[in-house]
């Protein structure tokens, strides 16, 4: 497949693909393979040389491992869509290009544990981010709510805990979302990010092995 140096997008979505990615053409701009049933781990040798791939679509398969900070690094990439599958953790890279286009990221509905990543906050452009439904504990972090160009957040379906930053519910907020069904205190309910009750107390305590949330 490598081979198609002319290929510039390439849809192979909603088939019975499986396996893992193969070397992919070094020209592409779009890559799309939705609901197949693709395994394995992101490889970079599948990815390398592409220096103008800008959208990732492998929704709804079944791949896993980890998300490692080669891919964020990827020059032009713009928009990144991986939920659905069954990633465990990723790894966000330190320093970022200030140039980098990243603008949309879905990693929702996998298994990725840790921290959510401070990183995320550093890509210039980022103004949609998809974290739900994973199992993220520990705080919100503060770099979050006072990233300007983020519009899109939606965190819900963790074990955060803590307090929400007080940036997400000024005045002057613009950031739409879901902080709902982790395990926040004081997420306040006249917000429309908090209107999706939280866990209970059981299960919160379950979760951080039967000790008081921090």
């Amino acid at each position: 497949m490598n081979e198609l140096t002319s290929l510039r997008r390439l849809d192979l979505s909603y088939n019975k693909l499986t396996g893992s990615l193969p070397k992919l053409p070094p020209n592409l701009l779009e890559l799309a393979a939705k609901a197949n049933s693709l395994s394995g781990s992101l490889l970079k040798s599948s990815f390398y040389g592409l220096n103008q791939l800008e959208v990732v679509e492998l929704s709804e398969n079944s791949l896993f491992g980890t998300i490692e900070t080669w891919f964020f690094q990827l020059p032009s990439l713009q928009q990144i869509d991986m939920a659905n599958n069954s990633f465990t953790l990723v790894k966000i890279p330190k320093v970022v290009d200030l140039n980098s286009d990243l603008v949309a990221v879905d990693l929702g509905f996998n298994k990725i544990e840790g921290y959510l990543p401070v990183n995320f906050a550093i890509f210039p452009r980022l103004s949609s981010l998809s974290l739900r439904y994973n199992k993220f504990r520990g705080p919100i972090p503060l770099q979050y709510s006072k990233k300007a160009t983020l519009k899109r957040l939606y965190l819900d379906g963790n074990f955060l805990n803590g307090s929400p930053p007080a940036g997400f519910f000024g005045r002057e907020t613009s950031v739409t979302g879901s902080l709902g069904d982790n395990c926040l205190q004081k997420c306040p309910i006249s917000s429309q990010l908090c209107l999706k009750s939280q866990k209970s107390t059981s299960i919160c305590q379950q979760a951080y092995g039967g000790k008081p949330k921090s």
